[in-house]
């Protein structure tokens, strides 16, 4: 096996394989081995140079008289070789391989010592020493370097000073018109050299005429005078032709500083006229080489009378004149130059110039042929014995095989190379101007070289390239290191494929989070982390209290099941009770627990799914929660729609309200979270508690405008309550609000039970924004997987249609997000249940128009006044949007005065009565201060006066309802509970209604402690 191996990929397999390789192409200066700048040799000695470049070089020889006896020569087109057979003293001297392409050259100085005195001078061809300025050189060379050589001016023999000395080269400097000889001494020996004769050659100086006459036009009988006047020469011969030059005699003057010669025509007549004239010369060679990219002028000088117009043409086509540029020097003289910018091979061709006037025309005709350095297109082996190098290059290269033994190693510039004159086939193909090489070398064998080097010259240059024979011991290794290779990519591939389909799972996490206070300058805020809330002994419930029901509902992290619960207010009772637990999940276990303190913190409200225990040892995590049994708001309004304003249903949403899966695991079938009288079950039996003994409204399926409004103002309680907990409920829509009897409607977090995958209003994010762009990604396979892998562990569901635009294209989450929220929400309560933005297909659809201040039409049955209350909502700057307290107020005083009285009457009997989320609640808070007294007692320290804030504490007054924090999107946990015990919470009672009235806590509901903080502090904090 055979390989063409170039550049950086050679030294790659040098390191890997231990092979010698090498790049080619290196650097392009002019290279001679040896490379020293001066060599001694002996009398009757041999010695070789070589210098190489990348174009043709040539060898310059000095000037001796012997004509170079001695020294031999051998050109090889991008290579020389100076060879000295026999060398004597007469061969010494300074030897310059030059490279006329490039412009480059490169010396060396040799030097043979003589035999004695007679030996030290180098005799020159020629005694005469020519200098057209001031400085010149004398050629006194030398065969030993280390003489002792002066210079002197003839006759006296004076010394010469100011002048440098090379002694390969002679004395070069400031020199006059005199014979000069030079002396060499070693030690009391002393020789003079041959007289050398120093002459100043002086160039002809330019003359400058100008030549004028009186008048162009004449009548006949007039006079005419033509003037020719030459400035500041000494001597000058006037030549003139014109028509009676026979007759009249030309007259000169010699003035100071000019000469004038002039011819007066006395009585002109017509025969005194003559024709117009155009002289046209080129500037220069009219044949010109040039290589590619490079700038090309061609340039012409005119004379003429009457001015001539010039054009340039080229294939019978003029050029524009954008690349032309004629200037009038002066009187009947003009310089035309055509320009021609980064010359490329197809510019090759005539280009002609054309001067005419109305007597008179002339041409100049110019070939240009621009060139090109060859480039070696391929190098193979095409057969056992023959390799074909393909080279291209103008004009064509010409193609040189070298081979190198395979007993030594072969460098760029080393001697090994041996030129090969085996068989060669080389064809021709010109295309495009372009000429292309094909050349085939045939050996014998390839067995017994190590290399085989391609090299294409031209003028314009050279290139080489070397074809490298691998052996069978060294082909078999590199087949089983390409192969460990190979494997250990598509294991890391592999590797990263897994890890990315791991984390590809969705986690789940609660949607309701708490906020921490800001921080002292008050533009940060932070989320509680979970773990570090208090939880107390009370809410644990023994297991065998608890039995379980028929499966609720169920998503890919747990279920819900129906249970029912004893021993809650006390031993006699039973309740009806909701059970969220995970199936098999650690980080699902996890996030159980943070909801479970989040639930317990938040405390009980009449219009959330308050917490009423749990199961936390001895076995799977039991969250327990109250229990209603319609099922969510977004299904209760799909099956009763029918029965507004006894309508015809529309058509069904495409949603099923998120509670439905029916996949099924080892464990049992999962079915959807539905209206109790839908699934089969026994009736209450005597003792299990009832949730209400007053019914808010009817009962009846049939919904009116009333059930309408009486569900937005319920969920505007329950977001004033969350809010004033400092709670961000992050996902409000009616999938998450659950229907009670009398059609009590309580907003809860029941994402443990949807299949965010399957459910379409829920979109896979890492950044909401990402979502929104949709810009295409283009990499490497490798990278994608890469990519990938950092998108996915940032993975959440996020209802994009449900979300603010703050939230959607900032991260960020407040409770003017929540609004945005509801606004949205109320749209599908007065739409009976549609999908939000029904004519926004698409994620990029939905983005776009978000972004231009689209926002939804009224919904059918909705009343104008509403309509105004969702378009507040979605207002585009988040303070201006209502405050839920404020949206309570609003939407209450739509309902009737009786309605607004059952609430507060309910809410009354709800917080009073024997409710076990109260109970509970009240037990734990008890049993949390009864702890951190006894902590205090400890200490003895009475200054110590913060206390960690019970769950479910009351307020001692209505607190702001409505707070303006800012949360970012990613969750930034609290490192200590110390944090926490610094804010004194506050829990907003429900809002007041149209009448401003306030509902009263119950008697037995403890007042949370006063915290000492300052009054900068005084903001409700969720701890």
């Amino acid at each position: 096996m055979r390989a063409s191996i170039r550049g950086p990929i050679g030294s790659l397999l040098h390191v890997l394989l231990g092979v010698f390789l090498f790049h080619p192409e290196g650097g392009v200066a002019l290279e001679l081995l040896p490379s020293s700048s001066e060599v001694l040799l002996h009398s009757e000695s041999n010695f070789t140079v070589v210098c190489s470049g990348w174009s043709s070089v040539k060898w310059r020889l000095p000037q001796a008289s012997d004509g170079g006896h001695g020294v031999l020569v051998e050109d090889a087109g991008t290579s020389s070789t100076l060879r000295f057979i026999n060398a004597t003293w007469r061969n010494s001297g300074r030897y310059t391989c030059e490279e006329p392409s490039a412009d480059q050259s490169r010396a060396v100085d040799v030097f043979i010592s003589g035999q004695g005195p007679e030996q030290w001078f180098v005799p020159q061809s020629s005694p005469h020493v020519y200098k057209y300025a001031d400085e010149g050189t004398v050629p006194c060379v030398v065969s030993n370097p280390k003489l002792n050589v002066s210079l002197y001016e003839r006759p006296d023999k004076t010394k010469v000073d100011g002048v440098k000395y090379e002694p390969a080269l002679g004395f070069t400097g400031p020199l006059n018109d005199a014979g000069h000889v030079c002396v060499a001494r070693n030690g009391d020996e002393e020789k003079e050299s041959q007289v050398f004769y120093v002459f100043t050659v002086f160039d002809s100086k330019k003359m400058e005429v100008e030549l004028s006459v009186s008048s162009q036009v004449l009548k006949q009988g007039e006079d005419l005078t033509v003037n020719c006047t030459v400035r500041d020469v000494d001597m000058v011969f006037f030549s003139w032709n014109f028509p009676r030059r026979s007759e009249i005699e030309p007259l000169t003057d010699f003035l100071p500083n000019e000469i004038r010669s002039f011819v007066n025509i006395s009585m002109a007549t017509v025969s005194d006229s003559d024709r117009g004239y155009v002289h046209l010369r080129p500037s220069g060679n009219t044949n010109i080489s040039s290589p590619v990219h490079y700038t090309v002028e061609l340039k012409v000088l005119v004379d003429g009378h009457p001015a001539p117009n010039l054009t340039w043409s080229r294939l019978n086509h003029t050029i524009s004149p954008a690349t032309i540029n004629s200037t009038h020097l002066k009187g009947h003289r003009y310089v035309s130059t055509l320009t021609l910018h980064q010359v490329q091979l197809d510019h090759t061709g005539t280009y002609k110039v054309t001067a005419v006037n109305e007597d008179d025309t002339k041409e100049v005709t110019f070939y240009l042929e621009v060139t090109a350095p060859p480039r070696i297109v391929s190098l193979v082996e095409v057969d056992k014995s023959a390799i074909l190098c393909v080279s291209e290059g103008v004009p064509r290269p010409s193609v040189t095989w070298y081979t190198c033994p395979a007993s030594i190693r072969c460098s760029n510039l080393s001697d090994g190379w041996m030129s090969q004159s085996g068989e060669q086939n080389t064809t021709t193909v010109t295309e495009g101007g372009v000429a292309r090489v094909r050349s085939v070398l045939t050996l014998k064998t390839l067995s017994s070289v190590s290399a085989v080097r391609c090299e294409a010259t031209n003028t314009a240059g050279g290139r080489v390239r070397d074809l490298r024979v691998l052996r069978a011991s060294l082909l078999s290794q590199l087949i089983v290191l390409v192969a460990v290779l190979v494997l250990v990519i598509l294991g890391v591939i592999f590797f990263i494929i897994l890890i990315a389909l791991w984390r590809n799972k969705p986690h789940y996490e609660p949607r309701w989070k708490l906020i921490e206070s800001p921080s002292s300058e008050g533009h940060q805020w932070t989320y509680v982390d979970p773990e570090d809330l208090p939880l107390s002994s009370t809410w644990e419930i023994p297991r065998d209290h608890v039995v379980l029901g028929q499966v609720l509902g169920s998503g890919p992290f747990g279920r819900i099941v129906e249970a029912t619960v004893s021993g809650l207010t006390d031993s006699d009772t039973r309740t009806k009770a909701v059970v969220k637990m995970m199936k098999y999940k650690r980080d699902g276990v996890q996030s159980l627990m943070s909801e479970l303190k989040v639930l317990g913190y938040v405390g009980p409200h009449l219009n959330i799914v308050n917490l009423l225990g749990a199961c936390t040892s001895q076995g799977p995590v039991y969250l327990i929660t109250e229990f209603c049994p319609h099922g969510d708001l977004l299904g209760y309004l799909h099956r009763n729609k029918a029965t507004f304003g006894q309508m015809d249903a529309p058509r069904r949403s495409n949603s099923d309200g998120g509670y439905m899966d029916m996949n099924k695991d080892e464990r049992g079938r999962y079915v959807p979270l539905k209206e109790l009288r839908d699934a089969v079950h026994e009736p209450a039996p005597p003792g299990v508690y009832q949730e209400v003994t007053t019914l808010l409204l009817s009962d009846s399926p049939t919904l009116t405008l009333q059930d309408l409004l009486s569900f937005s103002f319920q969920v505007a309680q329950a977001m004033d309550f969350l809010s004033s907990r400092k709670c961000v409920n992050r996902d409000l829509a009616a999938r998450n609000v659950l229907v009670c009897n009398g059609k009590l409607v309580k907003v809860c977090d029941f994402g443990l039970a949807r299949d965010l995958q399957k459910d379409q209003d829920y979109i896979i994010r890492g950044n909401v924004s990402e979502f929104i762009s949709c810009c295409p990604c283009f990499m490497s396979s490798l990278g994608l997987v890469l990519s990938c892998t950092a998108f996915i562990s940032f993975q959440s569901f996020l209802a994009l249609k449900w979300m603010s635009p703050e939230t959607i294209f900032q991260n960020i989450y407040s409770s003017e997000s929540d609004v945005w929220s509801y606004g949205v929400l109320l749209w599908e309560i007065f739409s009976l249940g549609h999908s939000p933005y029904p004519e926004l297909r698409t994620t990029r659809q939905f983005g776009s128009a978000l972004k231009r201040g689209h926002r939804m039409d009224r919904p059918e049955h909705a009343p104008s006044d509403l309509y105004e209350v969702m378009k507040q909502c979605w207002d585009e700057d988040p303070l201006s949007r209502p405050s839920f307290s404020s949206l309570v107020s609003t939407v209450g005083a739509m309902l009737s005065a009786d309605y607004r009285q059952r609430y507060l009457q309910l809410t009354e009997d709800f917080l009073k009565g024997k409710n076990p989320a109260v109970v509970q609640s009240s037990l734990s808070r008890q049993a949390a201060e009864e702890t951190d007294g006894q902590r205090n007692n400890q200490k003895g320290d009475p200054a110590s006066e913060a206390k960690v804030h019970q769950l479910g504490a009351e307020p001692d007054g209505p607190g702001p309802s409505h707070s303006t924090f800012i949360i970012p999107v990613s969750d930034v946990t609290v490192e200590t509970i110390a944090a926490l015990d610094a804010v004194s919470p506050q829990l907003s009672e429900p809002a007041a209604i149209s009448e401003s009235k306030e509902v009263t806590p119950p008697p037995d509901a403890t007042e949370p402690p006063t915290s000492s903080s300052s009054p900068d502090e005084e903001e409700e904090s969720c701890l």
